[in-house]
């Protein structure tokens, strides 16, 4: 009798390693394939970040000459400056030599 109840045993056993090791390979093959997914998500990320601080340094490059350049617009050169371009004027002491063409 106990011959029959092992040998009725290994089928079983077997059928359920089988059955375990797919569960274990599906569940590799999905891991794996996540990974890989999310490395591609990472590297797409990085690639972002980098531009975004690229971006970044241009856009505190641009606000550093903004900055000079609201100094600049306080200033009487500046004033005079646009004065002569708009309006043409001139100050009393001034002698402007324009071509003849």
């Amino acid at each position: 009798m106990r011959k029959s109840a092992k040998r009725e045993e290994r089928p079983a056993s077997r059928i359920a390693m089988i059955g375990i090791l797919a569960v274990v390979a599906s569940l590799a093959l999905i891991v794996s394939y996540r990974s890989s997914s999310l490395r591609e998500k990472c590297r797409d990320y990085q690639q972002l970040e980098e531009s975004l601080d690229a971006e970044l340094k241009e856009e505190e490059l641009r606000a550093a000459e903004l900055s000079k350049k609201k100094d600049y617009v306080k200033t009487r050169e500046y004033i005079i400056e646009k004065a002569r371009e708009i309006f043409g004027l001139k100050m009393p002491d001034e002698i402007i030599v324009k071509p003849e063409n």
